[in-house]
């Protein structure tokens, strides 16, 4: 990042979002139900949480209500597909 500039160059905000959806979406992964997609309630409430994240610290939506909805429905998509690879490497083992 530049002296004085308030922007970050591309790859921190490569690393950030990644750093931000990989956690996101391991922490839905983990929430009941334990190695399956979440429950629609708990994707919600995390879009909410993400909304709220890039509104307060984000990465182009600081202070900016508009553009904090953007970098969060962006954010929570990411955030599911690492979701999806999580289930598909290490879904919930089958019942015999």
């Amino acid at each position: 990042m530049a002296q004085g500039s308030g922007t970050p160059s591309i790859p921190v905000a490569m690393g950030y979002v990644a750093a931000v959806t990989l956690v996101v979406g391991l922490a839905l992964f983990l929430l009941p139900p334990y190695g399956e997609m979440p429950l629609s309630h708990q994707v919600v409430l995390t879009g909410f949480a993400l909304a709220l994240w890039s509104f307060s610290d984000g990465l182009f939506g600081r202070f900016s209500l508009i553009l904090a909805l953007i970098e969060a429905v962006l954010l929570l998509r990411l955030s599911i597909g690492w979701t999806y690879l999580f289930a598909g490497a290490f879904g919930a083992p089958a019942e015999p």
